[in-house]
């Protein structure tokens, strides 16, 4: 909420004092260098949205910006702990949990998995508090400021491409496929933001709004590709301007 409002001085300020205790901790010891590089990287990729947003007001490349911050933090958090699948297998063992271990090891057959799912999940994460935090901002100074933001969310048609081809190029490799949902994220957004316009548009209550998420749990591949290829067809050719163009 400070780096929205008041920008990178006060941002990187504010992040200092959060990654204060973070470091201390793993400086004692009470944490791991994969929790403590896990939350530093959750707090970077906010920070970068943030700063992203307020400098260009434009939520695609805020994404872009929050998605690229915390997947090369991932990747460095894999490197100083001596590897992602590594840590997770040493926890598993210390715990006596062979069975987790030997779960762990089925859901992840090599670090690109490991890392790419932290990817994933932490983009997911740092999105969720990227939107909290301007739902703040808009409640204190734009009521309704983030509802519209969303709805005219749209990529711009180079990334949108770029994003498409980078997953359908992972799908084909089970080690790389989490790190394609991390290409592939910003479209996400910008197919769930497009769904919100017309579900606005049409009057269509939340119903509809509902669903879409229940299916994102039940069945996120198949939802999240018709997405993605809703947010390019957009970015190519601009629906919203084209249906309003149809209604005058």
């Amino acid at each position: 909420l400070v780096g929205l409002r008041r920008g990178s001085t006060d941002g990187l300020f504010v992040l200092a004092w959060a990654v204060l205790p973070v470091v201390a901790a793993a400086g004692a010891g009470y944490m791991s260098p994969l929790m403590s590089g896990l939350a530093i990287t959750h707090f970077v990729g906010v920070l970068a949205g943030a700063l992203v947003l307020k400098s260009t007001r434009a939520w695609s490349w805020a994404l872009v910006a929050l998605t690229v911050a915390t997947s090369l933090g991932i990747l460095l958090t894999s490197q100083v702990s001596g590897g992602v699948l590594e840590n997770l297998l040493q926890a598993a063992k210390e715990a006596s949990a062979g069975a987790e271990g030997a779960q762990l090891q089925q859901l992840f057959s090599s670090e690109a998995q490991a890392t790419g799912y932290l990817s994933w999940v932490s983009v997911i994460s740092a999105t969720l508090a990227l939107v909290l935090g301007r739902w703040w901002q808009a409640m204190l100074y734009n009521p309704g400021g983030l509802r519209e933001e969303i709805h005219n969310l749209r990529m711009p048609l180079p990334i949108a491409a770029i994003g498409m081809l980078l997953w359908i190029y992972c799908l084909v490799s089970e080690h790389y496929v989490f790190w394609g949902a991390v290409a592939a994220f910003p479209m996400l957004v910008a197919g769930i933001g497009l769904i919100h316009w017309l579900v606005a548009r049409r009057g269509w209550g939340r119903g509809p709004l509902i669903a879409l998420y229940v299916m994102l749990v039940i069945a996120a591949l198949p939802l999240a590709g018709f997405l993605c290829g809703l947010a390019l067809i957009d970015s190519w050719i601009d629906i919203r301007a084209r249906t309003g163009n149809n209604r005058s």
